[in-house]
């Protein structure tokens, strides 16, 4: 029985992520397809195990009746021991956890706390290999997940769509592919116009005229999301709270930041405005 509730509840889980929209906040929804089969997957399983659990309670009860009419008592079942009750206890509470609480808390958008617990660092900089999710910062990195000469063929590849504009606007379904072409290119795009928005975030070794522009992006799950984004400067100090958004428009140049000592874009604002956070709050890497 318990086995029967189990996957019932996470059936429900799956279904009502979908439902709520909330699933966009734990996977690329250009994956969803496999989430999607999850459902009925579970729902598929959950009917086969209640067949199971109804058959074994019937051959139980004939059993019984059985022992009964012949009044032979030595078969009867041992009840488990205190131990093994508590294990299974134990275990059922783990795996039913997850399913409850994933329908009954709120879940929460990534903001700029995140980034101050994860530690703001550019990959380049940590040592050893495994350098995915939360590690990756302001550049969106593909090459760790696709191998390096398939992520230069890629890359150059998508550069050809934004070599010859003057005016560039980061949307929502390009966000993370514009970023990984203006990182890798970033000589190439000195003096023209971008527009982008996202939530500040105040980093270190900044002037008092420059912050940080993020958006949280989920290249195929939330195992391997990074807050992408960049600089920008404004022509005068502001003062600005984290987690504030902002659309911006400006004029594309390169700098030497000393806290990830190397180069890289920035963006130097000529217009701005306060922005509500949008629905989504994430982009996500639709093209490989």
């Amino acid at each position: 029985m318990f086995r029967v509730v189990i996957l019932l509840l996470f059936t429900n889980l799956f279904f009502y992520l979908h439902l709520s929209g909330n699933i966009s906040k734990y996977i690329n929804m250009k994956y969803s397809f496999l989430s999607y089969s999850m459902i009925y997957a579970l729902f598929f399983l959950t009917i086969v195990e209640g067949i199971r659990w109804y058959l074994k309670e019937k051959k139980s009860e004939i059993e019984l009746e059985c022992h009964e009419c012949h009044h032979d008592h030595s078969h009867d079942h041992k009840k488990p021991s205190f131990g093994k009750k508590l294990k299974r206890t134990v275990s059922y509470t783990m795996i039913v956890l997850p399913a409850l609480t994933g329908v009954f808390l709120p879940v929460a958008t990534l903001d700029s706390q995140l980034v101050n617990a994860k530690g703001f660092s550019f990959p380049t900089l940590e040592d050893g290999a495994d350098r995915y999710g939360m590690h990756q910062i302001l550049n969106p990195d593909m090459s760790k997940f696709m191998g390096q000469d398939a992520f230069t063929d890629l890359v150059k590849k998508e550069f050809k769509s934004y070599k010859g504009n003057d005016h560039i606007t980061l949307t929502d379904e390009d966000y993370l592919k514009g970023l990984e072409v203006i990182y890798n290119f970033s000589g190439e795009f000195v003096g023209k116009t971008m527009t982008m928005k996202g939530f500040s975030y105040n980093g270190p070794g900044l002037n008092g005229n420059q912050i940080f522009l993020f958006r949280f992006g989920i290249i195929h799950c939330i195992a391997d999301s990074g807050v992408f984004g960049m600089m920008i400067q404004f022509p005068e100090n502001v003062h600005i709270p984290n987690d504030q958004w902002y659309e911006v428009t400006g004029t594309m140049d390169t700098m030497y930041y000393q806290p990830f000592k190397m180069k890289i874009p920035i963006l130097k604002v000529t217009d701005y405005k306060i922005i509500e956070q949008p629905k989504d709050a994430y982009v996500y890497r639709n093209s490989f």
